[in-house]
């Protein structure tokens, strides 16, 4: 059967294209992409072509298919998966494979595996390390985000401190603790701060910083609420309108620092405040992925001896994560919807990766099954003058504050223009 989908054939080229799938082998699984996020890591991959370490050398000659954070159904399953998948289920999918050691990931390495495609098939690999995972709530576009919470979750989780009596390590957020998310506000701070919220172990006092007022306000509006009810205090900080950022914010833990951290940015400045703010034997996890090999920022050995304080760096997440990140969004615990900024069809991954440092706002959704520019939520009103389509989804925001929904998507799926 014939595809169409985002190819990579070495920096800075992607491509739109159709093509034949090969008849799926035993050990494979053949499915439908419904939804899948643009990330980070894309453009990463996009712009280090066959350099990138997960992309193979040949690119050139044998493109691989885009985009790792995707929901869809199974459509035909290999006879050795025929008792443990039913065709018609909704799944998400883990990137991390990591099988054998490899690096080898889809949206990275495959010729058929990727998000950004109407349909792909699935490697034994991905079955074997039980990396295709159902999904039973509703709509597709949660589930595609389950990959990015993820990989918060995962870091969250690698948060630790010691036992001064015992060599025991403890892992989590503590419980009734202090936190703070440094540059908290883009896509991957949003998921952070619903899972600090969300999660088993959750923070008593939760302080999360950015340069961008509106982007603060944003998340005060949608966040504010929900700590409220779940009895968390939480603050949002521009800590670029601060005289001394340090001062203020220690104050506001009562000079204690903080017992968990994450840095959601690559700037030298964000991670010496954050250890600057590190309680005894809190710990730092440095979230964002710096492009730059000789990345470094300064650190003050002395208080990391005498209290005790733990910096770590953790990327991606694993198959516990996403599987804990499906729970709570079937369970109506977490809230991907405010992570969505944009959406989009097929026809505008290409433009939207090989751009996405340049294009603001939080994730950029993309309908694979869909001809769509990729639009802005916040532009649907204006749209809607001249587009009964997005007339309707711009109704349909509204009366979900502002957020994409379950419902924006269905009729989007149901009345938008097919590929």
């Amino acid at each position: 059967m014939k595809t169409k989908a985002v190819r990579l054939y070495g920096k800075m080229d992607l491509r739109l294209e159709e093509f034949e799938l090969p008849e799926i082998k035993d050990d494979e699984i053949l499915v439908k992409v419904s939804a899948d996020s643009l990330c980070m890591s894309s453009y990463k991959a996009a712009k280090l072509g066959e350099d990138h370490k997960r992309v193979p050398d040949d690119v050139a000659d044998n493109p691989i298919i885009i985009g790792h954070e995707l929901s869809g159904e199974i459509v035909q399953i290999g006879e050795k998966w025929q008792g443990k998948y039913k065709a018609g289920e909704k799944f998400s999918l883990q990137p991390a494979i990591n099988y054998k050691g490899s690096m080898d990931s889809p949206g990275y390495s495959y010729k058929y595996c990727g998000g950004d495609a109407t349909y792909m098939i699935l490697p034994p690999e991905v079955m074997i390390m039980n990396c295709l995972l159902p999904y039973r709530g509703e709509g597709y576009f949660n589930a595609a985000l389950s990959e990015p919470y993820s990989c918060v979750i995962g870091a969250c989780r690698s948060l630790y401190r010691t036992d001064r009596q015992k060599h025991i390590h403890y892992l989590g957020i503590k419980e009734g603790g202090r936190m703070a998310i440094l540059g908290g506000c883009g896509p991957m701070g949003l998921a952070a701060i619903d899972y600090a919220l969300a999660g088993e172990f959750r923070p008593r006092q939760l302080i999360v910083t950015d340069l961008d007022n509106q982007r603060l306000q944003r998340a005060q509006s949608i966040f504010g609420p929900i700590a409220e009810k779940r009895g968390i205090s939480l603050l949002f900080i521009n800590s670029g309108e601060l005289d001394n950022p340090h001062q203020f914010i220690m104050r506001l833990t009562e000079n204690e620092g903080f017992d968990d951290m994450l840095v959601m940015v690559p700037f030298a400045d964000a991670l010496e405040l954050g250890e600057s703010l590190l309680g005894f034997n809190g710990c730092m996890n440095f979230f964002a992925g710096p492009t730059d090999e000789k990345f470094s920022a300064r650190l003050n050995y002395y208080d990391v001896h005498y209290t005790e304080k733990h910096i770590i760096g953790t990327t991606g997440g694993n198959v516990d994560d996403m599987t804990e990140a499906l729970e709570l969004m079937e369970s109506g615990l977490l809230s991907p919807e405010v992570l969505v900024t944009h959406i989009g069809g097929l026809d505008a991954v290409a433009e939207a990766t090989l751009n996405l440092p340049a294009i603001p706002g939080g994730k950029k959704l993309i309908y694979t099954g869909l001809s769509l520019p990729l639009t802005a939520l916040n532009d649907l009103p204006e749209l809607a003058e001249n587009s009964r389509l997005f007339k309707e989804l711009a109704e349909i925001v509204k009366r979900n504050n502002g957020l994409w929904s379950v419902e924006a998507e269905n009729y989007l799926l149901e009345n938008g223009e097919k590929i």
